[in-house]
């Protein structure tokens, strides 16, 4: 468990450490708000489109060897935006790096593998965890090396840095990643590329709900952080070390609550109940901050907003693994990680236009308000398990 919590913590300090600024790279290089968003939207694009095939892949050559290629690809993608002199190669790049995303989804499957149904929510905390303790500290040092000067910010040492640090995480991988997946349980290779059966998606089927309630969750939170930077900036005077220490924070936040709360927190409520909570806990974030005119009500929308978030992915994650196979484990919860970053897709591309056309806060109000299906969705899915005398 802990060398896939440092590998997980290590590739996800390379992803966070090019938020803070790079909304402020895009603009650099002419791009409106609308442009700038739809930019960051393409890196959950191409993660949508491989999240799946890599659990599928790793239900049968194992999670070791899948982890590895990811993130082979990922420090190539930062490299390729280090020196990127144009939108149309950072558009590439970022689609390069979305693609290779598949390790998020790739460690739920390895903690499944070695944990029991009564531990699983505990175990997925831990590297739930190891993913905010990355978007903690990763922003943090990137807001650091690029200083909180927007004109003079030092964007190709920021990149580069993303690109070390996975490389560092690929090293760990290589050398103490023991393999999780044994032979015996794994899945032939034959229909790899078919990734949705046709029964998954079938109306009716409970594992429909929860792909569901993770694409509007993640839409209302990335509507946020996509254009958070830019609305920071416009109403506070945010620079990018501001931005990193509001990312410091919500990691922080989701390290205290995944680290170290999930476990008694699903033992004392349930997972069911804590994505029903997390879900209130981002609408009541979004509204704070949306309506925030001083400091102070933005940064406890901002604790509302982390804590949701932290509560929310090793809960439904959780409910997820345990819908699944033993064969099947990896396939789920890409499907579940794709429809995750679908919601990252629609959330950005909407959240630049909304930031533009309607007002500067309708991205934060139009999250808040996608918590409200979710909160249906899961109770609806309480309500069938019920039924089938699985509570």
């Amino acid at each position: 468990m802990l060398i896939i919590f440092l590998v997980t913590f290590i590739g996800l300090m390379g992803f966070g450490i090019i938020l803070p600024l790079f909304p402020f790279y895009a603009e650099r290089l002419g791009a409106s708000p609308e442009i700038i968003t739809l930019t960051m939207a393409v890196f959950s694009l191409g993660q949508f489109i491989a999240s799946p095939f890599w659990g599928r892949l790793s239900d049968s050559i194992g999670r070791k060897k899948v982890l590895i290629i990811s993130l082979i690809g990922s420090s190539f993608s930062y490299v390729l935006l280090a020196f990127a002199e144009t939108l149309t190669m950072v558009i590439i790049s970022r689609i390069l790096s979305g693609l290779m995303a598949g390790n998020i989804s790739i460690a739920f499957a390895y903690v499944a593998d070695i944990t029991d149904e009564e531990d699983r929510s505990a175990g997925l905390g831990k590297v739930s965890a190891a993913l905010g303790l990355g978007f903690m500290t990763g922003p943090a040092i990137g807001g650091f090396l690029a200083g909180n000067d927007i004109e003079n910010a030092n964007y190709i040492l920021t990149a580069l840095s993303g690109a070390a640090i996975n490389v560092i995480a690929l090293i760990g991988a290589i050398l103490f990643l023991k393999e999780s997946l044994p032979d015996k349980d794994r899945k032939s290779m034959d229909g790899l590329f078919k990734i949705f059966k046709k029964e998954t998606f079938k109306p009716g089927k409970k594992i429909i709900m929860l792909a569901f309630s993770g694409l509007f969750f993640y839409s209302g939170m990335s509507l946020m952080e996509a254009i958070f930077p830019l609305w920071a900036n416009q109403l506070f005077m945010y620079g990018p070390s501001h931005i990193g220490s509001v990312f410091f924070m919500l990691g922080l936040i989701s390290v205290i609550i995944q680290g170290g709360m999930i476990g008694p927190l699903t033992k004392w409520l349930g997972e069911i109940k804590l994505v029903q909570t997390a879900a209130i806990f981002m609408m009541i974030g979004l509204s704070l901050i949306g309506s925030a005119i001083s400091t102070m009500v933005l940064w406890i929308g901002l604790f509302f907003y982390g804590c949701g978030a932290a509560m929310f992915n090793p809960s439904l994650s959780s409910l997820v693994s345990k819908s699944a196979k033993l064969d099947e484990k990896g396939l789920f919860l890409g499907q579940y990680q794709s429809a995750c970053a679908m919601g990252r897709i629609l959330g950005p591309t909407f959240s630049g236009i909304l930031f533009s056309q309607v007002s500067t806060s309708a991205p934060l109000y139009t999250g808040a308000l996608l918590a409200i299906p979710v909160i249906a969705l899961i109770t609806n899915f309480a309500l069938r398990r019920k039924n089938e005398g699985l509570e």
